[in-house]
């Protein structure tokens, strides 16, 4: 019996009748194939190599900054108006105009503190868009540079106390300034004299400055309501010649006294 493909070989080799090249049909090898897959289909379909697509990278979308969130200041806390007159263009009031500008707009944080001196300073090129008109010096009347500037100090030195600002320098002209009540002004002169203030309360404050038509006002803006109550101020003249200006809060405490004296 012959045992296997070898010794078939071998005996094909032999007895030549068989090409040594070729094996007998009973002794071929049965290909496995699918049960969905036709020996035909193996032998004509090429063999195929699936690739994944390449998923393709988009870039990812720039993360948009965030703007820091606009403040309404819709709350008027307190203002307070002056009036003035001759046209705009005189010297004098040229001056105004120019200080009113230079504190409109400006706001204060909690703990914020304001120089008026400094805050027209830097809005007026150091000083030198100034112009010579009427000052007060030394009790005695007389032409310097920024005649005008402390009209408007005046006027936000009584807007602040309305708003509850905290005063922390302040002095009064040597002589009565028609504008304001007397014990009411607040002078400054850069360089030796300066209107201090600072914001102590819980929100900021924004000071606007219009200034046209002959009146000046000054307002103090927030976004809420500060809650300060009702503040009240008096002026009190004593016999000595010296006018006291005392602000009552609505518990009836009086947070702040200022005085002032004038030659004649």
């Amino acid at each position: 019996m012959l045992k296997s493909v070898a010794d078939i070989l071998v005996l094909t080799m032999v007895a030549g009748n068989v090409p040594a090249t070729e094996v007998p049909a009973e002794y071929e090898t049965t290909p496995i194939i699918s049960e969905n897959t036709t020996t035909e289909q193996q032998q004509e379909e090429p063999f195929i190599i699936i690739e994944e697509p390449m998923t393709e990278l988009v870039p990812a979308e720039p993360i948009e900054e965030q703007k820091p969130k606009e403040i309404n200041f819709d709350y008027d806390i307190a203002s307070y108006t002056t009036k003035y007159t001759g046209a705009d263009s005189n010297n004098r009031n040229y001056n105004m105009h120019l200080a009113s500008d230079s504190i409109n707009g400006i706001i204060l944080q909690p703990g914020d503190s304001f120089s008026y001196n400094d805050v027209i300073l830097k809005n007026s090129h150091n000083g030198k868009d100034y112009k010579a008109a009427g000052i007060y010096s030394n009790g005695k009347a007389a032409t310097g540079i920024g005649g005008g500037i402390c009209q408007i100090s005046s006027t936000l030195y009584q807007a602040a106390l309305y708003s509850g600002m905290t005063i922390t320098e302040r002095r009064n002209h040597s002589l009565k300034v028609g504008y304001m009540p007397s014990g009411r002004d607040a002078t400054a002169s850069w360089g030796s004299i300066d209107f201090k203030f600072r914001n102590d309360l819980d929100v900021p404050v924004k000071i606007e400055s219009v200034m046209k038509n002959g009146t000046i006002k000054v307002r103090f803006l927030a976004p809420e309501n500060p809650n300060i109550g009702n503040i009240k101020i008096d002026v009190i003249y004593q016999a000595d010649g010296t006018y006291v200006l005392k602000r009552t809060r609505a518990d009836g405490k009086v947070d702040y006294t200022a005085t002032s004296r004038y030659g004649n």
